[in-house]
């Protein structure tokens, strides 16, 4: 299936992978909604003679022979998610559902118009779609992974039927460092809470206003959750508080902060009520509260944007035991590092990312996002959360979660990788860990024996409309990763 090409990708090389990465832009692909991508990776596959299938869940595998390759050559494994997340700035109009993404280039970057770019995961799979256009003459056999729903918890991985993968060496095309290679990564879960509200009528003597904390840069809760990035959820909880403190009957209407788990909230919307004989109060204690926070943030968050204005209406507010119990947890709720490791240098550990907050009638719904290298530190920081929401009154949900990727100590994937990374960029790549979520993890526990690696270009903002990759380093991932597939040949 061929489409036209955008103008951002004319002329870019390595021609086969811009031109599939084109394809994917043109079809919506959310979390949950890969079926007409999966669907036009198998007529592709189909066209081209290989063999294709996938399991219930979604995941697909397409084999390929290998191309003047070694009698015995080992078969090797290349894996990418389909699903993107799904961002936009509030003033653009784009329905992720049915537009295709808009690129744009500026120098060396690459991104959208307004929206995330998917170059997460979609340049890995681009890579891989390259792969099966014969965009190479030289690899071993190889079983071509597409796996679903990552975005929103590694589901494909996790729930992947092992029969479809045979082999045992696999290349993980989901990085975003081109001058390092990923061998392990931290385990994730989430924990919701659901918490009961009492709403009482607006009265005759109270004021409505409406305030958004907007502007923020978000950011990928794993891999930039030790960036000094603000959360608009807690920014908007730290006002609440501070508007409370002057005027104790603001009672809270609406709260809505947060679109993604995996994504550091960048705008966060707020309703009240409070006693018209205290607008003044009021007044004087956002803009004392707001100069601070401003002040704070005018460095790491140049584009803040804190507005406070009157609404005629607003839905009925909630008790004043209700908005203290829900400011309280707003407030109480941890989100950034909560430990770096011991063992990884410069490497965060354990952290929590208090991704959604939405009211509705009868309960307010907390979304909260922890990672950790380590398997219980992980389990006290989700047991933390969940006894935060028990001593609220909440409801909670422990969301599925995934393991970590734990480094092999002897590993020659791992060292023909950092000798074609040496071959292509003349120098020796770093080895680490990330504290991303990565489904290597997941695919090890289903794959016994397996040897993995993961590496990618250079992307930046990713989970944000802010998301860029790197052309340049693109070339030069796709020359490593021929060059790899060359060596595995022999």
């Amino acid at each position: 299936m061929n489409v036209a090409l955008p103008l951002a990708y004319q002329d870019l090389e390595p021609a086969p992978v811009w031109g599939a990465f084109a394809l994917l832009n043109s079809i919506p692909r959310p979390s949950g909604q890969e079926e007409r991508l999966r669907r036009v990776i198998e007529q592709i596959a189909q066209e081209k003679g290989a063999s294709s299938r996938s399991d219930e869940r979604g995941n697909l595998c397409v084999t390929l022979p290998g191309q003047n390759c070694a009698p015995g050559a080992p078969t090797v494994a290349l894996q990418a998610h389909l699903d993107m997340v799904c961002q936009k700035r509030p003033e653009v109009t784009f329905d992720f559902d049915k537009d295709a993404i808009q690129p744009q280039r500026d120098g060396d970057k690459i991104s959208a118009t307004g929206t995330t770019l998917g170059a997460d995961n979609g340049i890995g799979a681009a890579f891989m779609l390259a792969l099966l256009d014969g965009a190479a003459n030289v690899y071993p056999p190889l079983e071509l992974l597409f796996t679903v729903e990552e975005e929103t918890g590694l589901y494909g991985a996790a729930l992947l039927d092992p029969a479809l993968v045979s082999a045992r060496l696999m290349i993980n095309l989901d990085s975003e460092e081109d001058d390092e290679i990923t061998i392990g990564c931290a385990g994730g879960g989430g924990v919701e809470l659901f918490l009961p509200i009492a709403r009482e009528a607006r009265t005759e003597s109270e004021s409505a206003y409406r305030f958004t904390v907007g502007g923020l840069a978000g950011g990928h809760s794993g891999i930039q959750i030790g960036e000094p990035l603000g959360n608009a959820i807690k920014i908007a909880g730290q006002i609440l508080d501070g508007l409370r403190e002057s005027v104790p009957d603001l009672r809270l209407s609406v709260i809505e902060g947060g679109t993604a788990h995996n994504a550091i909230p960048r705008d966060c919307h707020v309703a009240f009520a409070s006693p018209a004989s205290q607008d003044g109060e009021l007044n004087a204690a956002w803009a004392h509260i707001t100069a601070e926070i401003a002040e704070k943030w005018k460095s790491d968050e140049p584009n803040l944007v804190l507005s406070l204005e009157e609404a005629s209406a607003v839905e009925a507010p909630l008790s004043l035991a209700a908005t203290e119990t829900v400011v309280g947890l707003v407030r109480a709720l941890p989100h950034g590092v909560q430990k770096m490791s011991e063992r990884w240098a410069h490497k965060v550990q354990t952290s929590s990312n208090l991704a959604e907050v939405k009211s509705s009638e009868g309960e307010v719904k907390f979304h909260v996002s922890n990672r950790s290298f380590v398997a219980c530190d992980l389990t006290d920081m989700q047991e933390h959360c969940a006894t935060l929401g028990k001593n609220a009154g909440a409801r909670v949900e422990m969301r599925d979660g995934y393991p970590g990727w734990e480094p092999r100590a002897e590993s020659p994937l791992r060292d023909q990788t950092a000798a074609a990374f040496a071959n292509v960029n003349g120098k020796i790549p770093r080895i680490e860990v990330v504290h991303a979520g990565l489904e290597c993890g997941l695919l090890s526990e289903k794959l016994p024996g397996l040897d993995a690696v993961s590496f990618g270009p250079t992307i930046r903002g990713a989970h944000t409309p802010e998301e860029w990759v790197s052309i340049a380093s693109v070339g030069r991932n796709w020359a490593i990763l021929k060059e790899l597939l060359t060596a595995l040949a022999q």
